[in-house]
């Protein structure tokens, strides 16, 4: 069943972002970035004792955020406790006795002997040079204490988290808890020497090490809480208070509270910021809203988008740039008319649908005005009026609507000297208006207004047409005269096609003649769908003899020879080859998507029924292709069409009744296999192709007229050579 609200090209998200990036790019163009505050900043020192203006009390946002900041350091990290460390260092330690214990029964040898021959053994690592000294000094009792109270002294210790920095007043800690216990101040010395160990050694050879790792999550919350624990800081000033003296140095807090209490003044109108924000904000809300709701674009859209959004930022660029210096206009010269503004609609018509390119064409020529009205450096001095303010919106919005209407589904470069006369007349137009209305009619200044439209229609047909060569190359965009250029006959792959697969290349042209036709009536995209259509079956290059429509009449099939799973996998490797093949002649994502799409997820039918009239036990799985279904009108189109074609020229002497019962069969058909549930075809739409199919294939296939056999008198004429007469 076919989708009623399939899934839009363009989502909620993607156009939020695009409506946000546009806002944010002209709110820059509108709002002064660094803001005049009198040469005061943080970090300078204060050089008069400044004091409040007035009288406020406010919610210190720097002085809360300081004190979150030294409330959340505060917070010590949550430790998290590893026992096997703990494990592994008591092993360790046995390791270490065992080897002393071996030395010490070696009682031959002197105590240097004993040092340096325990200083061979592997235990050595674990203990200082003083610390052999020591351990190997103690006498028996003293010796069986020391083996004792390290064991205690390492399971007592590493039983809490313990840092490094922390592991010499561990030990201390435990000698003292223990001083009872350790009754000569040698084996004290020995134990404080084994257990804190020497800087250079590393962890493996050390006895106490950390044991712990920091538990980041359990950490950040506990700081987020810390930081929420501390409530807004209430800052109170009277006039004249002091905020900083002579001498010091300025912080956030100081400069903050020289705002607030008046010291530090903006450079600008902070009414005429907060309209040009909202100004901004609506510009990018419109602009996203008509997006998400029109969905002006096949998928994938996002480098459409950039492009677009690339064009109507540059624009208003322009305008901020330029309009300072060309208003105010005193001498009439209408310079500022003269901008090519519509270049931006021109290039969104180009790329979208018409109806985006005329959202863009009212937004950017309206918004071009308001940058005059909100930037700082424009305003009040470059226009007169509001009624000036207003021509040029218009005057802009105007030429952009003729311009995109003018270039919409262009196929040609000609198409853009159209859109130059349209930009310049559309313009004249609106301009010619206010001079009417006016209060003076200087015929002078009607000149320069008629010039400065043809220069902006012109100005704008030659922009667009430079971005829409070189920035479709930029973002790699397929433009409509690339498809072009695809469906010219003498593409090299086509070539190709009609010598090594004539059969198939007529059938691809058959095919976009059917859904060229279909996709116009329902308003689709003729031009992607003839396009699509041509090249949709080119993986049949790799082995055009597996195919019918390439067989000779009366020769034998290869198929006779294969069994129907190694046909059906020899049909469906069609779309694999064509991938390649599209890769390697670089044919754009908007072609290639007809060459998986064609067949969907549907079963090599012939033979899959001929595997199971054969008696077998049939998985369909490799008989199915991959697809995926079609995701667009065109490519649903061109399935249907592909089908319709190809069952009507195997049943040619049908008749009419026959045809339409064909047609309306394969239509049924795809929509109860599900192949059409994710393309935004409507039932009213499929009618409306089926029907274009019929009435293009009845032309075709229609019957012929028997013509009898040749008169005796035509025979002996013919024989004489001499000529026939009568109808053809």
């Amino acid at each position: 069943m076919i989708r009623r609200h399939p899934l839009p090209v363009v989502s909620g998200l993607q156009a939020a972002l695009f409506g946000l990036m546009l806002a944010a790019a002209a709110g820059l163009l509108v709002v002064p970035l660094v803001p005049e505050s009198q040469g005061v900043s943080e970090g300078d020192v204060a050089s008069t004792t400044l004091v409040a203006e007035r009288a406020v009390q406010y919610e210190s946002q720097v002085v809360t955020e300081l004190r979150r900041e030294e409330a959340a350091a505060s917070v010590t990290p949550v430790r998290q406790r590893d026992p096997a460390v703990g494990e592994q260092k008591l092993q360790q330690l046995a390791r270490v006795l065992a080897d002393v214990r071996t030395v010490r029964q070696r009682t031959d040898d002197t105590a240097e002997q004993q040092v340096a021959e325990l200083a061979t053994l592997p235990g050595a690592a674990s203990l200082t040079q003083s610390a052999r000294e020591a351990v190997l000094s103690l006498d028996s009792f003293a010796f069986d204490e020391y083996a004792r109270l390290a064991g205690q002294a390492i399971t007592t210790i590493m039983t809490e988290p313990v840092a490094a920095n922390e592991i010499s007043s561990r030990v201390d800690e435990f000698l003292r808890t223990n001083t009872d216990q350790i009754p000569t101040a040698g084996l004290e010395r020995a134990l404080r020497e084994t257990l804190v160990g020497s800087a250079s050694m590393s962890p493996e050879d050390r006895l106490l090490v950390q044991n712990f790792q920091v538990n980041e999550e359990a950490t950040k919350a506990q700081r987020d809480a810390a930081r929420a624990n501390v409530a807004p800081v209430i800052q109170t000033f009277t006039v004249g208070q002091v905020i900083a003296s002579q001498g010091e140095t300025l912080d956030a807090a100081d400069i903050e509270a020289l705002r607030r209490t008046g010291y530090l003044t903006e450079g600008f109108d902070y009414y005429r910021v907060a309209g040009g924000l909202v100004f901004s904000a609506g510009f990018g809300a419109l602009i996203a809203a008509y997006l998400y709701n029109i969905q002006p674009f096949h998928a994938p859209p996002t480098r459409r988008l950039l492009l677009i959004g690339f064009a109507s930022i540059a624009a208003l660029a322009a305008a901020r740039v330029t309009l300072p210096v060309l208003m105010p206009d005193h001498q009439g010269h209408a310079y500022a008319f003269a901008l090519p503004l519509a270049a931006a609609a021109i290039i969104s018509a180009s790329f979208a649908d018409l109806a985006f390119g005329a959202i863009v064409a009212v937004a950017v020529g309206m918004f071009a005005a308001v940058i005059g009205v909100v930037s700082p450096d424009i305003a009040g001095s470059g226009f007169v009026s509001s009624v000036e303010s207003l021509e040029l919106g218009l005057a802009y919005m105007a030429g952009g609507l003729a311009g995109a209407v003018s270039v919409h589904r262009a196929e040609r470069l000609s198409r853009y000297m159209v859109a130059a006369i349209a930009v310049a007349l559309a313009t004249g137009m609106a301009v010619g208006a206010f001079w009417l209305v006016g209060e003076t009619h200087s015929r002078e200044t009607l000149g320069w207004l008629a010039l400065a439209a043809a220069v902006n229609g012109v100005g704008s047909a030659v922009l667009a047409v430079a971005a829409f060569v070189l920035l479709s190359m930029v973002f790699g965009v397929t433009t409509r005269l690339q498809l072009m250029e695809l469906a010219q006959s003498d593409h090299p792959l086509l070539r190709r096609l009609q010598d090594e697969a004539p059969g198939t290349y007529h059938h691809s042209m058959m095919v976009g003649s059917l859904a060229e036709r279909a996709a116009d009536s329902i308003g689709a995209d003729a031009l992607v769908c003839r396009v699509g259509a041509y090249y949709h079956d080119i993986g049949k290059l790799a082995q055009p003899r597996y195919y019918v429509e390439n067989m000779l009449d009366g020769a034998p099939s290869p198929h006779d020879e294969l069994s129907p799973q190694e046909s059906a996998h020899i049909i469906r490797e069609h779309v694999t080859n064509g991938l390649e093949i599209s890769a390697r002649y670089r044919l754009p994502g908007v072609v290639r998507d007809f060459i998986p799409q064609h067949h969907g997820t549907r079963l090599v039918t012939f033979f899959y029924r001929k595997a199971v009239q054969a008696g077998e036990q049939v998985d369909p799985a490799p008989f199915r292709y991959s697809g995926p279904r079609p995701q667009t009108k065109e490519t649903a189109i061109v399935m249907l069409a592909d089908s319709c074609e190809a069952i009507v020229r195997a049943n040619q002497d049908a008749g009419r009744p026959g045809i339409d019962e064909l047609i309306d069969a394969t239509f049924a058909e795809r929509l109860a296999e599900g192949q059409l549930d994710d393309c935004d075809l409507t039932m009213r739409e499929l009618q409306q192709v089926a029907q274009s199919f019929k009435a293009t294939l009845r032309a075709i296939y229609h019957p012929r007229i028997a013509y009898p056999q040749p008169t005796q008198e035509e025979i002996e004429r013919v024989a004489r050579a001499e000529p026939v007469t009568g109808d053809r």
